[in-house]
Formats: C-alpha cells, sequence, structure tokens
C-alpha cells in the first residue's frame, strides 16, 4: 500500500515512496496517526479492511483507547 498522503512520522523509518503491507498501515495508523490519517485511512482502505485488521491484531490491549476511538468516531 502507498504510504504518501500519511503524516511522515507514522513511517519515518520507511521510505517515502515505500509499498508497505496493507494491515501493517492500518495498525500503524491506527497507533500512531492523527485524526486526518485516520479519514485518509478510511478513504483509502474502507471501514471493512479496517475493522478486519482490528479484530485480528495480535497485542491489541496496548492501543486499545485508540482502536475504540477509531470504531466509534472514525467508523462509527
Amino acid at each position: 500500500m502507498d504510504i504518501k498522503g500519511f503524516s511522515p512520522h507514522i513511517f519515518w523509518s520507511y521510505n517515502k515512496s515505500a509499498d508497505l503491507n496493507t494491515s501493517m498501515v492500518i495498525k500503524q495508523v491506527i497507533a500512531f496517526g492523527e485524526i486526518k490519517d485516520m479519514l485518509l485511512l478510511v478513504k483509502k482502505v474502507g471501514k471493512t479492511s479496517i475493522l478486519d485488521v482490528i479484530e485480528n491484531w495480535q497485542g491489541r490491549e496496548k492501543y486499545e483507547k485508540h482502536i475504540n476511538f477509531v470504531e466509534k468516531v472514525i467508523l462509527g
């Protein structure tokens, strides 16, 4: 997945033209993104894909507040 358009701090260790795994991009944006990044994510991948990744996210407890925000405010 193309990471152009997202805040640079989310993917600081990757080349700006990197093509990353969609699941990883979703997790990074939820964990470290701003609201504008989350809205862009919904436009790029859709609500269903985001919910699928959240459902299967191992170790999601660390980001539970972020996940709840995304589910209730961004996707709600």
